[in-house]
């Protein structure tokens, strides 16, 4: 039985995208040991799936147009920058969402429900709207990336949600390779 890593998210505008291509380039300036995400693989992880067996994939894609259909499409915007856990003992950097950043919040629930009657394990942790931009691998320049990023004025570029997409997660050596398997245009 074949499997598939997999998850849900929604996906920015080239717009959206270039505004966190212009802000990885002022952090990178820190010359810290970060993993970036190349803006263009950029996407908000609405809910992780896991590894799925391939048949199963038709059904929860069923679900998801469904759901979408009942959703209105929505504007966000880009925010500020912050990072996971603390700025002490920083793992991940991030984009925050402003901008309806409720109506994000509310879609990833609806996915969560929707899923749980799929048989997917509800996600423990509450859900926070922002878009990881790297992944900080060791405490070098940490200072220097708090330092930058307090500066950033994010320009709040407002991009709108109007579908939920489905992708496929490989894990290369080089890093996870994400495609999209299907996506679901929200209402409106």
């Amino acid at each position: 039985m074949n499997k598939i890593r997999s998850f849900i998210a929604i996906e920015f505008s080239d717009e959206a995208r270039n505004e966190i291509s212009r802000i990885e380039e002022l952090l990178k300036k820190a010359d810290a040991d970060v993993k970036w995400v190349a803006p263009g693989s950029v996407h908000m992880t609405l809910k992780f799936l896991g590894s799925v067996p391939e048949e199963k994939i038709p059904c929860i894609s069923g679900r998801l147009k469904d759901m979408a259909s009942e959703i209105p499409a929505f504007d966000i915007s880009l925010e500020d920058v912050g990072v996971f856990p603390k700025w002490e003992h920083i793992k991940v950097l991030w984009i925050g969402i402003g901008q309806s950043s409720e109506r994000v919040r509310d879609l990833a629930e609806r996915v969560e429900q929707v899923m749980a009657q799929e048989g997917f394990d509800r996600e423990s942790r509450a859900f926070r709207s922002h878009l990881t931009i790297g992944r900080v691998r060791s405490a070098k320049n940490r200072d220097k990336i708090r330092e930058i990023a307090g500066s950033i004025k994010v320009r709040p570029v407002s991009c709108r949600i109007s579908r939920v997409a489905l992708f496929k997660s490989d894990l290369l050596k080089s890093g996870a390779v994400h495609s999209r398997l299907s996506v679901f245009d929200l209402k409106g």
